[in-house]
C-alpha cells in the first residue's frame, strides 16, 4: 500500500492498488472486487463455490451499486497517490489524464455489465459472480487474460455464456483502447 494512502480508501481496502503500473485492474477483477466489497462471503456463492443464503436480486444490486458510489468517491485520492508514487506518472499531466480516463471508463463498463446482468433472470446474475470465482480459482494471479479451456471449464449453460460475454470487453471498447494506448505510451511506441 502507498505510504500516502488513507487506510479507508475503497481502492486500497479492496486490493486494487495498481502496484504493477502500467498494468491496471481489469473489468473482471473490478467486478469481482465490487461483489466482495458488498458481500465478503459471497452474494450468491462464496469463494469455494458454495451457495450462500438466498437474497433478493434488487437488494444485491443496491449493495453493489453503493460500492460503485464508494469507488467513485475515493477515486481522486487513489489516483493522486498513484501519481505521486509512480515516477513515470509524476511529471506527465498527459499520462495522468489517460490513467484517470481509464479508471473512469473501467468503472462505467463494470457498472454497465453488472446492471445488465441484474436486469436479466436471477440465475444469470448469479452466474456472473460464480464465473468470476471460477476464474479466480483457476488463476489467482491473472485477471488479464482468458484462461485456456484445459484449466478453466465453463459449464455449458446459457447464463455462464452470457456472463463471460459481458465480462470480457470487446476490442473496440473504451477500456481496451485505453489499455492499449497506455501500453504503447509506456513502450515508447506512442507519444502524447
Amino acid at each position: 500500500m502507498s505510504r500516502h494512502a488513507p487506510p479507508k480508501n475503497w481502492w486500497y481496502r479492496n486490493r486494487l492498488e495498481c502496484a504493477k503500473y502500467p498494468e491496471f485492474p481489469t473489468q473482471k477483477e473490478l467486478v469481482y472486487r465490487i461483489f466482495r466489497a458488498a458481500y465478503p462471503h459471497g452474494a450468491f456463492v462464496d469463494d469455494d463455490l458454495k451457495l450462500v443464503e438466498l437474497r433478493d436480486k434488487d437488494t444485491i444490486w443496491n449493495n453493489l451499486d453503493s460500492q460503485f458510489d464508494k469507488a467513485y468517491r475515493d477515486l481522486d485520492v487513489f489516483l493522486g497517490n498513484l501519481f505521486m508514487d509512480e515516477p513515470r506518472l509524476r511529471s506527465s499531466q498527459n499520462k495522468q489524464a489517460m490513467v484517470r480516463e481509464y479508471y473512469l471508463a473501467l468503472l462505467e463498463a463494470a457498472k454497465y455489465v453488472l446492471f445488465t446482468s441484474q436486469n436479466g433472470r436471477y440465475y444469470e446474475f448469479r452466474c456472473m459472480e460464480e464465473l468470476l470465482v471460477r476464474h479466480r480459482q483457476a488463476s489467482k494471479s491473472s485477471w488479464m487474460k482468458d484462461l485456456p479451456e484445459s484449466t478453466f471449464k465453463i459449464p455449458p449453460i446459457e447464463g455462464f455464456r452470457l456472463a463471460k460475454q459481458y465480462l470480457e470487453p470487446s476490442e473496440q471498447s473504451q477500456v481496451r483502447l485505453l489499455q492499449s494506448r497506455q501500453k504503447m505510451v509506456e513502450e515508447g511506441k506512442l507519444r502524447i
